[in-house]
């Protein structure tokens, strides 16, 4: 199964086009990939980008800073759109249909969402040269190399320990083997205990099998509204009561949409907890 991103890339254009603003300064770079405005907003240089995908204007689902993601107007799934917006070049997901940009001449680059620390680091470098900023696309890879590895001394600890983890999100999904996050929680010292519950790549863990064999720390939403929020608050309180209770830590879903600055993100949540561990 892909993740949660893949699916929101794939949504028909009219759940955006409500987000979407006219006024978009033709001859710029614009994206409708929430992934590629997260890179873009740490390399691209000023009046670079005309728009960027309307996810990235909602707090729940940026993995750019919003503050900078709302400098711009915002753009939706469809090619239509793209193509009004006259650009130099569009970055794109993945998962639309690239056919009407063809058609119309429209300079486009197709990126989807990375599996692996090495797949994102050349995502990364691939955007940087599309768009001519080679230089700041290589300081952003040294931040994500320095930030997914843990210090040296926090390493060794690992010969001694390694806890056990799941990441699981809202609806219950957790990242298996094969998944960008699998690799992440490996790097921050962990194993992953997806494979214990036979879990492939995303699939959903029932509360009632994780009840049976809870793992030493939950990375989880722990702020939903409405139904969500209501079935989190109650999983939390009965994960509460176990003895001895897993560690549950805050880790929003869209740390788990992309690769590139996102990983940073991640990996201090997970750093964090996995360095409290050794000083204990």
């Amino acid at each position: 199964m892909t993740s949660p991103i893949a699916l929101y890339l794939a949504l028909p254009a009219l759940l955006l086009t409500a987000c979407t603003q006219p006024s978009i300064p033709p001859g710029k770079i614009v994206s409708n990939n929430p992934c590629v405005d997260a890179i873009l907003a740490e390399i691209a240089a000023p009046g670079q980008v005309g728009a960027v995908s309307a996810w990235s204007h909602d707090a729940a689902s940026a993995s750019a800073p919003l503050a900078w993601a709302k400098a711009y107007p915002a753009i939706g799934a469809s090619a239509e759109e793209i193509i009004a917006a006259r650009p130099r070049l569009a970055l794109i997901g993945s998962f639309g249909n690239a056919a009407p940009l063809i058609k119309a001449g429209v300079p486009h680059i197709a990126f989807g969402v990375p599996v692996s620390v090495t797949e994102s680091i050349a995502q990364v470098r691939a955007v940087a040269k599309a768009i001519g900023r080679v230089e700041a696309g290589e300081r952003l890879v040294e931040e994500v190399e320095a930030g997914s590895t843990l210090p040296q001394r926090v390493r060794g600890a690992l010969e001694r320990h390694k806890p056990t983890a799941i990441i699981w999100l809202s609806g219950g999904f957790v990242p298996g083997k094969v998944t960008l996050q699998d690799e992440l929680l490996s790097r921050a010292g962990y194993r992953n205990a997806s494979a214990a519950y036979g879990l492939d790549q995303w699939q959903v863990l029932p509360l009632e099998t994780l009840l049976r064999k809870p793992p030493d720390i939950i990375f989880t939403p722990l702020i939903e509204h409405g139904e969500a929020g209501r079935a989190l608050s109650m999983r939390h309180r009965v994960l509460s009561r176990l003895r001895p209770a897993p560690q549950v830590i805050a880790f929003p879903d869209k740390l788990l949409n992309c690769g590139g600055p996102t990983i940073i993100a991640a990996m201090r949540v997970m750093r964090a907890e996995r360095s409290r561990l050794v000083r204990q």
